[in-house]
């Protein structure tokens, strides 16, 4: 067993409250698949592509598959209560693994393949995981000798998907679509409050975190995707980003299974040629993309331009929208951005509404789902503070570090360590997180993401971070750097300083100073490690 006592499991009196509001119920995505593979058998559900090659699954060989693949992994001696590591990039095997775990009353854990020996070990330790699936390499990469190199003892079974597989690995295709394995019980599958997914998310320390949800808390969230954009069985959905992060699992995958619908799949998401010529070939009507992935992908379009007609909403999140790339997104494809804001531990609890104006992403990270509701605790006088949430999409802890997370309520609210003030409409816009926060010796705080958001826009700069560092003249108070890594010319801080003047941002909020680096520090997660920048600079103004 994996450990589940460690987890906040729903008491009683809070489930009834949500299943009679509507936001929780008593299914499971296994029912949601069974409806489409009994109504619409033909319907393509997956469309995947490993290289640039489709490989189209319909909701009658997705159940197929999932009876086959929950066989194997009984054969493998996996049985309820126990953890199935998948280690895979988006590849058509993921949601047929993940579907075939609950059927037999097991719990997945999402790992993806930037992950390194460390973390890996440490997910595999911490759920004690007896399986683990992993494609046998991405690019130069062999993933299937990273797992032979850091499983713990615990992990009977190494499965290897591909040509390659590791010494005393087995193959997938052979064991899982090749043999024949007993059709498990079916009163073994997960009830819809059982934990059914472990997500690994970390901190900007590094801190690796496995957090557990369950099959209502992520069906609330797919429902945040879905409803206010009226997403139906005939939409097609495509999110580019890792199936094994919070918003690839529920945008990406248990969404349009929620819905019936169909989505794609991508093993390299990097090639935005050929995610635009799919989003042409499949008629996509919706998508998520991070703010970055944007602007690349209207790079790739404005180089040759596709017939992408057919989407009617694309959604944002992971980071602030700037106006220029909401302008942008409407030149070129014709639509709307919309802002989603959320985390590993609730998905998205606040995002803008098709009724918002146009240029409302840029401003306002959005309202509350109606099955989250949301707080702002700020200082007498202050407009900005720190944001609590709570309600149908929160997940069940972090496993094994049960007093981690209680150190995050505030009674029943979740602190999410982030710094919100209301946006004049009933939503929130993010100002930054809490640990980055940037004091001046006037008490002021500086809006370190708004501040980055538009420094992100200078022509001279390809990616920054704003830091705090101790001011020499008030003890206790922060001068702020700009750490920067150069596009071209680097910006002196006289440019960067004309450059904000020219926003409207006020003076009092500029960088002191600036750095240029190669790189940011970073960690597998791709989230920028502000703790060591910190501490440079900090030693950096210390007395000598």
């Amino acid at each position: 067993m994996y450990g589940a006592e460690s987890l906040r499991l729903p008491g009683a009196e809070l489930a009834a409250r949500y299943r009679a509001a509507g936001w929780w119920r008593d299914e499971t995505f296994l029912d949601d698949l069974a409806r489409a593979a009994r109504t619409r058998p033909e319907h393509p559900a997956i469309v995947a592509y490993r290289g640039d090659t489709p490989r189209t699954i319909c909701y009658r060989e997705l159940a197929e598959l999932v009876e086959r693949f929950a066989g194997a992994l009984a054969a493998l001696g996996v049985g309820r209560g126990d953890v199935v590591a998948t280690y895979l990039p988006n590849v058509w095997q993921l949601t047929p693994l993940w579907l075939a775990c609950a059927r037999i009353g097991a719990v997945s854990a999402a790992m993806f393949p930037a992950l390194a020996e460390r973390e890996l070990r440490y997910t595999m330790t911490v759920s004690r995981a007896p399986v683990c699936i992993s494609l046998d390499r991405v690019d130069d990469v062999d993933l299937g000798a990273r797992v032979a190199a850091a499983a713990p003892d615990t992990v009977r079974h190494r499965v290897v998907i591909g040509d390659g597989s590791a010494a005393d690995a087995i193959d997938f295709a052979e064991f899982f679509l090749d043999t024949e394995h007993p059709t498990p019980d079916p009163a073994l599958a997960l009830r819809p409050d059982e934990p059914a997914v472990l997500v690994c998310t970390s901190g900007t320390s590094g801190q690796m975190k496995a957090v557990a949800h369950t099959s209502n808390t992520l069906y609330a969230a797919a429902r945040a995707g879905a409803e206010p954009y009226r997403l139906g069985p005939d939409d097609v959905i495509v999110v580019p980003h890792p199936h094994t992060h919070m918003a690839g699992m529920t945008y990406g995958a248990l969404m349009p299974l929620q819905l019936g619908a169909t989505w794609l799949t991508y093993d390299r998401p990097s090639d935005l040629g050929l995610l635009l010529d799919s989003i042409e070939a499949h008629s996509v009507s919706w998508a998520y993309m991070s703010p970055g992935y944007l602007v690349n992908l209207i790079a790739a379009q404005r180089e040759r331009a596709r017939d992408t007609s057919s989407v009617r909403r694309i959604v944002s999140g992971s980071a602030p929208l700037q106006p220029d790339l909401v302008e942008s997104v409407r030149d070129t494809f014709r639509v709307p951005v919309h802002a989603l804001w959320g985390m590993t531990e609730n998905a998205a609890v606040t995002m803008t509404r098709p009724d918002d104006p146009d240029d409302w992403a840029t401003r306002s990270d959005g309202r509350a789902v109606p099955w989250m509701e949301v707080r702002i605790d700020a200082d007498p006088g202050e407009d900005a503070g720190r944001l609590l949430v709570r309600g149908a999409s929160q997940c069940l802890g972090y496993l094994h570090q049960r007093d981690v997370y209680d150190a995050c309520f505030d009674g029943d609210w979740f602190d999410t360590g982030d710094i919100a003030r209301p946006d004049g409409r009933g939503g929130i816009r993010i100002v930054g997180r809490r640990s980055d926060l940037i004091i001046r010796s006037n008490g002021m705080k500086v809006p370190v993401l708004e501040v980055e958001g538009l420094l992100a826009r200078h022509p001279g700069i390809k990616e920054l971070a704003l830091v705090g560092y101790p001011d020499p003249a008030v003890p206790g108070s922060e001068l702020c750097c700009a750490v920067v890594v150069p596009d071209g010319q680097p910006p002196t801080l006289a440019e960067l300083h004309e450059f904000l003047g020219g926003t409207g941002m006020a003076r009092v909020f500029w960088p002191d100073r600036v750095q240029f680096v190669w790189q940011l520090p970073k960690n597998s997660l791709g989230k920028i490690q502000r703790a060591p920048l910190h501490r440079r600079l900090e030693l950096a103004a210390a007395p000598r």
